[in-house]
């Protein structure tokens, strides 16, 4: 009885005349490596350095000052978009842009292994208008995600948030609960069964717990939803 050799895929760079210019992970790989990360968290300590938030209690910037400058939570306030036009008689469309476009994008990704999976013949590649093709729909949707982090983020006035939450607003304003967690499981649960009131709703109700839909007015007018 013969053993049936599973047919391999090889890729012409893997053809011989031998040696090739191939090196191991250690050490040539794993330095270069660690050099890119040391670069990086390098460049992340000094842009946090040289370019800090104003933090001077005798001056706090105004939640106006805020506006237009880049910050790591325009990325949040991406994602809480549908909050933001999705009220009134639209609400019903919220569930669509919270949770069933994200699904869908999610699962696209999963697939596009067994869409783009190796070819089975060797030395075949895709033709160059479908090279093109795929590389122009790439930049499109690079394009659609930076502009849409920058459209949502850059009227939001994150940098001023130190206008208010500050040593001298008291400790209300500016130190979080003692215990965060014990906070989340018996204050946040009791502000959600009393909260009679959403941010948006056509009622006059005075009792409200801050939910997403206000944590994002909140970013964009802190002045005026608080």
């Amino acid at each position: 009885m013969t053993d049936k050799k599973p047919d391999l895929i090889r890729a012409p760079k893997y053809d011989p005349p031998y040696p090739q210019d191939f090196h191991s992970f250690w050490p040539r790989h794993a330095i270069k490596t660690v050099a890119v990360i040391l670069l990086t968290l390098a460049a992340i300590v000094a842009l946090s350095y040289f370019y800090r938030v104003p933090t001077d209690v005798n001056m706090p910037p105004m939640p106006d000052e805020g506006a237009y400058i880049p910050g790591p939570e325009w990325y949040l306030i991406f994602i809480f978009q549908p909050f933001w036009y999705l009220t009134g008689e639209a609400a019903v469309w919220r569930p669509l842009g919270t949770f069933w476009v994200p699904l869908a994008i999610l699962v696209s990704a999963l697939l596009l292994p067994l869409v783009f999976g190796r070819k089975k013949v060797p030395g075949t590649s895709l033709a160059t208008p479908w090279k093109v093709l795929m590389g122009l729909g790439a930049v499109a949707l690079w394009g659609l995600a930076v502009g849409g982090v920058y459209n949502a983020g850059y009227p939001a006035k994150t940098t001023g948030c130190m206008s208010c939450h500050n040593p001298m607003m008291g400790q209300r304003q500016a130190l979080p609960p003692p215990d965060m967690a014990g906070f989340y499981r018996k204050e946040r649960q009791r502000q959600i069964q009393v909260g009679k009131y959403r941010v948006g709703a056509a009622t006059g109700a005075s009792q409200s717990y801050k939910d997403a839909n206000w944590q994002l007015r909140h970013y964009y007018e802190p002045t005026m939803t608080w």
